[in-house]
């Protein structure tokens, strides 16, 4: 993937400070000359031997093999690129369609779950999303009953991978002046911070998360309490799927001229928070949307494509504990456990810089033979840090800018 026949990963979480070697901060690093001990941010001198030198967050220096310039090849700077979850509609896409809303019809929604493909054997894993109109359906009626019935079925699975909300093409019906709302993830109810009693009655459809017509979720209000003013409850007919907000801002929230309805599928990969690299691989949920053979008018419309992203904290976290366990002189058991020097810090993301160096001094003095030995250094540096520019200067000395597109 990454590693030629050894690869040192070198994490910096905190500025140089252009700093001698002793006076190194923890978590730092830095090209260094071996000669002289001077830290080194413009052009590699020829015939010049350099160190790349770092102090972890345990305060522990380490150095890279001393190189120079002529051994160095094929540099690479990569920015960080954030991960990009897929979204795909049915029906209403933002822009354009509707839902199917024929009379007493079954309908049903494939999930196909590709990035589980391999996981547990040679398919991935499959979810049905079942829901039978009445006899008198509407758009609104089958909307919200294959939306309820997905929520329900992701909800049984050991994580949700995908969430999937209403959106719907109306326009504003009042903007709810400058009432706040507090919604909880899962929940159904919402409290507005003021008494919205004559603006917000059962039926009233709510869009929640931005303005006007496009592919903010919506909910339809059932009813309310007997809570007074801004302690009243009112009840959503759908699991509020977005994010906790104790106090959703006022232009966020409006009531919604009823038009096309239509459904959002989102991805949900694993949070930084609960990504563990030592026994975790990067993913990034992938999936595609098949409709059964009674949908006539709706569409399925992919409009975001899932990326993993460049310099996250999941794919440099899980390369960080990788390296180290390809340096064969550690000791790896299972109890105790092996203890990983961990320096990426989650919600972080990270310039990589990564290089070759070729070491062939070495002449058999029996064959002639010059074997060549290669190795790979990979730097990561936290991103908005001076030294994003100053090593992107240290190696575009070698061959060019080394900058590729995200």
């Amino acid at each position: 993937m990454f590693e030629d026949s050894r690869t040192d990963l070198f994490v910096c979480t905190v500025t140089n400070g252009d700093a001698l070697t002793g006076a190194l901060p923890n978590g730092a690093g830095g090209f260094y000359k071996t000669s002289d001990n001077t830290l080194e941010e413009g052009a590699l001198e020829a015939g010049v031997e350099y160190e790349f030198r770092h102090r972890n967050s345990k305060g522990v220096l380490k150095k890279s093999q001393a190189f120079t310039v002529a051994q160095v090849s094929n540099p690479v700077y990569q920015a960080t690129v954030a991960r990009r979850e897929q979204i795909s509609y049915v029906g209403y896409n933002g822009t354009a369609g509707s839902i199917d809303a024929v009379n007493s019809t079954y309908y049903s929604i494939r999930l196909v779950l590709d990035h589980t493909f391999g996981m547990l054997n040679n398919s991935p894993l499959m979810l049905t999303i079942p829901y039978k109109s009445d006899a008198s359906a509407t758009q609104s009626e089958v909307a919200a009953g294959l939306a309820i019935a997905a929520t329900a079925v992701l909800d049984r699975q050991p994580y949700k991978y995908v969430k999937v909300e209403r959106i719907n093409s109306g326009a504003v019906d009042n903007a709810l002046g400058t009432a706040t709302g507090s919604v909880v993830n899962g929940g159904n109810t919402i409290v507005f911070s003021e008494n919205m009693t004559a603006l917000v009655t059962a039926g009233t459809i709510l869009r929640l998360g931005g303005l006007g017509a496009g592919v903010q979720p919506c909910y339809i209000v059932t009813g309310h309490d007997n809570g007074a003013a801004a302690a009243r409850i009112y009840t959503l007919d759908q699991k509020y799927q977005g994010a906790t907000n104790a106090a959703l801002a006022a232009n966020l929230i409006e009531s919604v001229t009823e038009g096309n309805w239509g459904l959002k599928f989102t991805g949900i990969s694993v949070t930084d928070a609960n990504f563990d690299p030592i026994t975790d691989q990067p993913y990034v949920v992938k999936f595609t949307v098949q409709l059964g053979e009674n949908f006539i008018t709706a569409a399925v419309t992919n409009s975001t494509t899932p990326f993993l992203g460049q310099g996250t904290y999941q794919l440099v976290s899980a390369q960080e504990v990788y390296t180290q366990f390809q340096n064969k002189g550690r000791h790896i058991s299972a109890y105790p456990p092996t203890s990983y020097n961990k320096d990426t810090v989650a919600a972080e993301t990270y310039a990589l810089f990564s290089f070759e160096v070729s070491e062939s001094k070495y002449v058999s003095v029996t064959t002639g033979i010059n074997p060549i030995s290669k190795y790979r250094i990979i730097i990561a540096v936290e991103t908005g840090f001076a030294e994003v520019a100053e090593f992107d200067a240290v190696l575009a000395s070698i061959n060019g800018s080394t900058t590729i597109p995200s």
